[in-house]
């Protein structure tokens, strides 16, 4: 099968991708360790290990039904809890926040790299935090800014003084997104009705549909979008906001339902030059590429080009092969951990078809000075001693995740040249 977005390379027009964001309050996420700060029913014998992993899992069971890139958390209770809930639903990215002696806080859970963030303390409150955290998409910077204002119960000048921290907290956001629950009602007495030049989403849907609390009909969760999210290149999509309710949630997974919505990119491309990866690694700017996959993992896939150079893309779980020929616009590049990734492509061709010539694409063996992560080099011989091979005058840590790395000499079809820790490493199938 060959996929061909032959529209878009016959006008040169708009091209178009999406990032699909949610909020969900999970309702008391608690570990199985006490720490003092629980509510009194998760210090009790009714809470206990076989419950918080069940509870984990129902929760994880959402959030991959759901399949947003970008979601927000209510209600987590500790940095573990998130970092579990992640690993189980296959975000690569996380950020979490709560004060001192509080019994739950919130957090954010993103497919994209998270390049900034900080937290806004409620003054004179005993509340949770907000959380701003800023994702890199598409070449573009979003804002998030995580929130879980007071109960109706209490104060409503505690109430006031949340809402009062988040206009302060977005004041300037470009690109900017306030999710979560803020206890209260999406209507006239909205604590935020007043944030000038921010659009509810809650405000394209019919009044009779307005509900993410399960025992009552309150709109008390919200995605609220900055102007430039509503008219900008980069936009809410139409008729995309809606209220998560897959059959099987019954109460057990929560209090709330999650909602969502989509952002929309759409960016000209057919004036950006078009580059060798060996170019685009050493400039790092926004250009189109043309390459073959010679590398897949469970993170990414490894584009190399005909001047042998190669280059990381992260995306999780990718669902293209090996040797599927690539046209692509890089909108982002980034050094994680000593490493060169593409952290935002946007596809422009996709030939499944393509028979490749593998050498034309591999490194030599005797190029592997120059080499950089991301690198693959073809029909090499390893002579490996204690886990190590020397080539030329560079020592190589080896490592396969796939078979145990024996003394003696190997041969592989590609090695894929890697940074761990600061130390030159081939990755070998």
């Amino acid at each position: 099968m060959r996929v061909l977005i032959a529209f878009m390379l016959l006008f040169g027009v708009l091209f178009s991708s999406e990032l699909k964001i949610a909020t969900y309050n999970v309702e008391n996420l608690f570990d199985d360790k006490i720490s003092g700060s629980e509510y009194a029913d998760f210090k009790s014998n009714r809470w206990n290990s076989a419950k918080y992993n069940q509870k984990l899992q129902k929760i994880a069971r959402v959030l991959k039904e759901l399949d947003a890139d970008i979601i927000a958390l209510n209600e987590i209770e500790n940095q573990n809890v998130i970092e579990k809930l992640a690993d189980l639903s296959g975000y690569k990215y996380y950020k979490f926040a709560t004060t001192k002696g509080a019994p739950v806080g919130l957090g954010l859970l993103s497919r994209y790299r998270i390049s900034d963030s900080r937290v806004y303390i409620v003054p004179n409150v005993k509340t949770r935090p907000i959380l701003m955290s800023r994702v890199e998409f598409d070449g573009y910077s979003v804002e998030f800014f995580v929130a879980h204002f007071p109960a109706a119960k209490n104060p409503l000048k505690s109430r006031i003084s949340a809402a009062d921290t988040m206009k302060k907290a977005v004041k300037n956001s470009k690109n900017g997104v306030i999710l979560g629950d803020l206890n209260s009602n999406y209507g006239y007495k909205f604590l935020l009705n007043d944030l000038d030049e921010w659009t509810n989403l809650w405000e394209f849907v019919p009044a009779s549909q307005r509900s993410s609390y399960k025992n009552g009909k309150s709109a008390i969760d919200h995605i609220i979008l900055s102007s430039d999210l509503m008219d900008g290149n980069l936009r809410y999509k139409d008729g995309s906001f809606g209220v998560f309710k897959a059959n099987f949630m019954d109460k057990s997974y929560s209090d709330h339902y999650p909602i969502y919505a989509t952002l929309s990119t759409k960016s000209l491309f057919e004036d950006l030059p078009k580059v060798s990866i060996n170019q685009i690694k050493s400039t790092k700017q926004r250009a189109k590429i043309t390459g073959v996959i010679v590398y897949k993992d469970k993170n990414g896939y490894i584009i190399c080009d005909e001047s042998r150079r190669g280059i990381y893309i992260y995306e999780k779980n990718p669902s293209l092969s090996v040797g599927t020929k690539v046209e692509a616009v890089v909108n982002k590049i980034e050094n994680y951990k000593g490493n060169i990734e593409v952290t935002s492509l946007s596809y422009i061709s996709v030939d499944t078809e393509f028979k490749a010539d593998e050498s034309k694409y591999l490194m030599d063996k005797k190029d592997i000075s120059i080499a950089t992560s991301g690198d693959v080099i073809g029909d090499i011989t390893l002579d490996i001693s204690g886990g190590f091979a020397k080539i030329s005058k560079d020592k190589f840590k080896i490592y396969s995740p796939n078979r145990k790395i024996s003394d003696g000499k190997i041969a592989v079809k590609r090695a894929v040249v890697w940074n761990y820790k600061g130390q030159k490493e081939l990755i070998i199938e």
